[in-house]
């Protein structure tokens, strides 16, 4: 695995051991999923939006205070990549912010972005079984785009969050108990570990290696949590098409 992978590997551990302990706290998971995001990607930092449902506040995190600050004020604007992910569902990829259509779309919120040091964007909406509910912002510095392994592993990284927060929501709800989100977790970090095997070995991107795992399971009538444990033991050998 590339560094990268391994620290998005060790993301998912976290996410399963602190829900072994207990009912997973959300304000816990938005911590960890920026400072995942911050580490995994070197970037200047990340920030996070969510509404756990309808009606509810917008509970949001930063790598710093300084950037906790940003995304409290963007909330209450109404503007910025963020809200503008959790409004449509788009993501918004490697955005120049320092541009005459950013700088109307966004006037506050660039402003201040540009003082903290930041020129580029990327925003991935968090989707949950009604439709989108917050959004993960990775805030990098001018001049550094975000390439295209990079991007999968962020949306890897925001969809496992999403799934996350949507079980929790689940939890707390009463509709599911706390070790059917542990045992779910669990199934999802071996099949996402066993994507950045197979991703690394076969030069793939993780949509296409989740693709070549399901087939593989498929054909030998298996389980795909099954399978990927397996290769993340290195029991079994790498799929094949």
């Amino acid at each position: 695995m590339t560094l990268q992978e391994q620290e998005l590997a060790a993301f998912f551990t976290r996410l399963t051991g602190e829900a072994a302990r207990d009912p997973l706290d959300t304000q816990t998971l938005l911590a960890t999923l920026v400072d995942s995001g911050r580490r995994l990607f070197g970037a200047r930092g990340a920030i996070v939006q969510y509404v756990p449902g309808r009606g509810r506040l917008v509970q949001t995190d930063g790598t710093d205070a300084a950037l906790r600050s940003l995304v409290l004020d963007a909330v209450a604007w109404g503007e910025g990549p963020g809200c503008d992910a959790r409004a449509t569902g788009c993501a918004l990829i490697d955005v120049d912010i320092d541009t005459g259509p950013s700088r109307v779309r966004w006037p506050r919120w660039v402003s201040r972005a540009r003082s903290l040091g930041i020129g580029r964007v990327t925003s991935l909406p968090l989707y949950g079984k009604d439709g989108p509910s917050g959004a993960l912002v990775l805030l990098a510095d001018p001049g550094s785009p975000l390439n295209e392994h990079a991007l999968a592993l962020a949306r890897s990284l925001a969809e496992t969050a999403a799934h996350t927060l949507s079980l929790q929501r689940e939890v707390s709800e009463g509709r599911v108990l706390a070790g059917q989100l542990e045992h779910a977790l669990s199934s999802r970090v071996v099949v996402e570990q066993a994507k950045g095997i197979i991703a690394a070995r076969r030069d793939l991107t993780l949509d296409e290696s989740f693709e070549c795992l399901r087939r593989y399971a498929r054909s030998r009538q298996r389980k795909v949590a099954d399978v990927a444990r397996e290769i993340t033991e290195g029991k079994d050998e790498l799929p094949v098409d």
